[in-house]
């Protein structure tokens, strides 16, 4: 028998061809599987497990005071994979991995003038995860928008929540300004909330 190094390649194999393992379910049997076979384990399901906007100002009360970012009113339960309270807590109900998705709009109204540095960041557990972000805004008009996209593995009751908070770093009147703002459209489409928030559950 020729040894396996010496065999043709092939360039472009499809799913129906066939590779060599071992069975451990069944005596170690050395098999046949198919390439089909194989990615089948890989495809993994997503499930939504949560939506949620919200559509009011979320502004700080002054400088160096964090807020915390909600996602509008309170959803799901204890039973539910994921669940949402009034003041912005993403409760993790079951273990696993998620795929999060969240929104926020950056923007400074009123009066122009210095500069507004705010911060934001992200926690699981009341602990910082990941490193602090931030936008500055250095008159009216300005509107930013922040979308993070990631898979996050937790354990059951973990609780995450976002902050943001008007930096001292900022200058003149504009330093205790600006926040996350629903922004009113005149044409046909929806406003653009202030935060928003999509779950998925992976597998």
């Amino acid at each position: 028998m020729s040894k396996i190094s010496t065999y043709a390649s092939i360039q472009a194999p499809s799913i129906d061809d066939k590779l060599i393992g071992t069975d451990i379910e069944n005596e170690n049997l050395t098999k046949n599987f198919t390439i089909s076979s194989i990615l089948a384990l890989t495809q993994l399901s997503l499930t939504s497990v949560l939506t949620a906007v919200d559509t009011t100002d979320q502004l700080p009360d002054a400088t160096d005071t964090p807020l915390q970012v909600t996602f509008g009113g309170a959803q799901k339960t204890a039973s539910d994979p994921v669940m949402l309270s009034n003041n912005g807590d993403i409760t993790f109900n079951q273990a696993g991995i998620y795929l999060f998705n969240g929104y926020a709009n950056f923007e400074r109204q009123g009066s122009n003038g210095g500069v507004s540095v705010i911060l934001f960041r992200s926690l699981i557990n009341g602990v910082q995860a990941g490193p602090t972000k931030g936008v500055e805004l250095p008159a009216t008009g300005i509107m930013i928008p922040y979308e993070l996209t990631l898979p996050i593995q937790v354990n059951a009751g973990d609780v995450l929540t976002w902050q943001i908070m008007r930096d001292s770093s900022g200058s003149g009147s504009g330093q205790n300004s600006g926040g996350l703002y629903t922004h009113t459209t005149l044409g046909a489409w929806s406003n653009v909330p202030s935060a928003d928030v999509n779950i998925y559950k992976i597998g």
